[in-house]
């Protein structure tokens, strides 16, 4: 995948100022999508207590920084056959993307900012096939061009699909495979992706596979961790103080006019915010609202 260079000095594992930043890709006249980088090594800190204590997922753990984590992954991805390693979140409701969630440990190198900034995540056929299927995908850049892409349809689609695979042929990624895993209690879905320079996919063995699954999981153990914790983060930050009453109430199953006198507001702007916060959250009611918002541990 191209995440790359989305900062200034072109390194994906260079030193952020903060732990988890987030940046708005280019719009170019559409809704920006916002990106995420995470690697706090406190949430690792937090989950020591129940941190894998066998094979890769372990060493993982007990590496002491993203670096040391990138420097394992790339030792294995090499024996295995595969030239880069790539671990991301695409945070989804109702089949449109939202955030991009990019694992600082787990982002090649060389990456380049086409991905985000031509907006890939929204044809590419991977991620929906990843998502959707219930195998690993195997791909060749021939066989992407014959895979249904992602929200876009018509001349756009088609444009983007061309300039995707253009780039995927430049940057030597013409081969390999990709799995998702959804995030509990989360909108989130975690993606490992594997690619190599041959031609064809054919090369991809069923060993090939479970090791590069075995890789791929172990990774998911503990980035999935943090992927979870930023994304309740970046949410909750979202909230306004009225909009976190206004769950509150309805989890309290006040009406909307009891709500209002709360608040003291009319009950059609408790109507009117609750509508708003419906259609963000991807849902059609407020039991639903209440559930997710539930799972989220935003109330």
């Amino acid at each position: 995948m191209h995440y790359p260079a989305l900062r200034k000095d072109e390194s994906a594992l260079a030193p952020l100022s903060h732990t988890c930043g987030t940046e708005p890709a280019a719009s170019y006249g559409v809704r920006p999508i916002e990106v995420v980088w995470c690697n706090d090594p406190g949430q690792l800190r937090a989950i020591a207590p129940r941190a894998p204590r066998l094979g890769i997922a372990a060493a993982l753990a007990a590496a002491q920084n993203a670096c040391e984590r990138n420097r394992m992954v790339n030792g294995l991805l090499h024996l295995i056959g595969f030239s880069t390693f790539s671990y991301f979140g695409l945070e989804i409701a109702r089949d449109r993307v939202e955030r991009l969630f990019l694992h600082e440990a787990f982002i090649p190198y060389t990456y380049r900012g086409e991905y985000v900034r031509e907006r890939y995540h929204e044809i590419d056929p991977r991620t929906v096939a990843a998502r959707r299927g219930t195998l690993p995908l195997v791909w060749d850049l021939q066989q992407l061009r014959a895979q249904p892409s992602g929200a876009l349809q018509g001349e756009r689609a088609q444009e983007g699909l061309d300039g995707f695979i253009r780039t995927m042929r430049e940057d030597g990624m013409r081969s390999g495979l990709m799995f998702a895993m959804s995030i509990p209690d989360t909108r989130l879905h975690a993606f490992m992706s594997f690619t190599g320079q041959r031609r064809s996919r054919d090369w991809i063995t069923s060993t090939t596979l479970e090791q590069a699954l075995s890789v791929g999981l172990s990774v998911h153990t503990i980035a999935s961790q943090q992927l979870r914790a930023a994304a309740r983060q970046r949410t909750a930050e979202d909230l306004t103080a009225f909009e976190h009453d206004l769950l509150l109430g309805i989890a309290e199953g006040a009406s909307d006019k009891e709500i209002g006198r709360r608040l003291d507001t009319s009950a059609h702007n408790v109507d009117y915010h609750l509508r708003k916060l419906r259609k963000r959250f991807g849902v059609a009611n407020r039991t639903e609202l209440t559930y997710l918002t539930s799972k989220l541990e935003l109330i």
